[in-house]
């Protein structure tokens, strides 16, 4: 947490806290939200906290008090690194195979996967009135502006079935909102010509 603490860039010190979360909690910690929208995308997010997924025991939240985090409403702040942890969620929205972990300093950081980041970002843009020109969908967009050819299309288009099976609304908004978002970016590969 002191290097955290010393870390003048914001998505380090979310990543060095993350990688500190890991080393302490009873299971791993996953990235999740905008910190992962950053990492992955490399656009600067404007996001405050740091939202991770891992259930919680009473043991974990002892240790979060350790080390010198203290509950304020739903995040844990670490006054020292200037830092709020967020839980969300128990576990990812996704597939824990997908799960990408990486160093950072002297620890490990376990990030949602790219494909499951999308489609996260994806399911938030349908919740908007006016979904395609809401902070949801440019988040989306910016993801898979930033990440075209590393999307898994087979994956995202075979959860998005999955999505549709069991929630059809959801599923149908979030097909057409991925068709929307998948032509804006491909036009902007598109030179035009003289």
């Amino acid at each position: 947490m002191r290097l955290a603490a010393s870390e003048r860039r914001r998505l380090r010190r979310h990543l060095l806290v993350a990688a500190a979360l890991r080393e302490v909690l009873a299971q791993e910690p996953v990235v999740v939200g905008g910190t992962a929208e950053e990492y992955h995308s490399a656009a600067e997010y404007h996001e405050t906290d740091l939202d991770v997924c891992a259930p919680l025991s009473a043991n974990d939240k002892v240790l979060l008090a350790q080390l010198g985090f203290a509950r304020h409403g739903r995040h844990w702040f670490h006054e020292a690194s200037k830092v709020a942890v967020e839980f969300p969620d128990t576990r990812i929205d996704g597939d824990d195979g997908r799960v990408e972990r990486f160093r950072v300093s002297t620890g490990t950081v376990a990030m949602i996967g790219l494909d499951d980041l999308y489609l996260d970002r994806l399911r938030q843009a349908t919740a908007p009135f006016h979904p395609d020109t809401s902070i949801e969908f440019a988040s989306a967009l910016a993801v898979a502006a930033a990440c075209f050819d590393r999307i898994d299309r087979r994956y995202v288009l075979r959860r998005i079935g999955a999505i549709e099976a069991s929630e059809p609304d959801i599923g149908s908004k979030m097909r057409a909102l991925d068709s929307k978002i998948r032509r804006r970016v491909r036009r902007s590969f598109v030179r035009p010509s003289r």
